[in-house]
């Protein structure tokens, strides 16, 4: 019993990843504007109003766009940073399931603010 027991444990850590474990596969992200209310997309679909907070599958997306009727929309890219707590698995799967699963990225920064420019009439 002892020696399947132990099996399974060294399976599991096997096939887990450090960075997915700890922080998972998945970030929230804030979004805030001014004027608030405009509405937020994420790769062009459509996912609330400002202020929002939204969780976003990681190193999955690319933009957000912040849109208000009479204003100039703004886009602003999703930048990813390379999530050190993935460098922990490196001795058991060559951090290769973070990698896999988006894990090994975060975003940042993790909360953005956009001003909104009237558009000239």
């Amino acid at each position: 019993m002892h020696i399947r027991f132990s099996a399974l444990l060294f399976a599991l850590a096997l096939l887990s990843s450090c960075a997915g474990v700890i922080k998972g596969t998945s970030q929230t992200i804030t979004i805030t504007s001014e004027p608030a209310g405009a509405e937020v997309l994420v790769d062009g679909l459509s996912r609330g109003v400002t202020p929002l907070t939204v969780k976003l599958k990681k190193n999955h997306y690319e933009t957000i766009m912040v849109k208000k009727t009479g204003y100039t929309a703004v886009t602003r890219p999703l930048e990813k940073a390379y999530d050190a707590t993935a460098l922990l698995n490196i001795s058991w799967d060559s951090s290769t399931t973070d990698m896999i699963t988006g894990a090994a990225y975060e975003y940042e920064p993790n909360s953005y603010h956009i001003t909104l420019v009237k558009e000239s009439k």
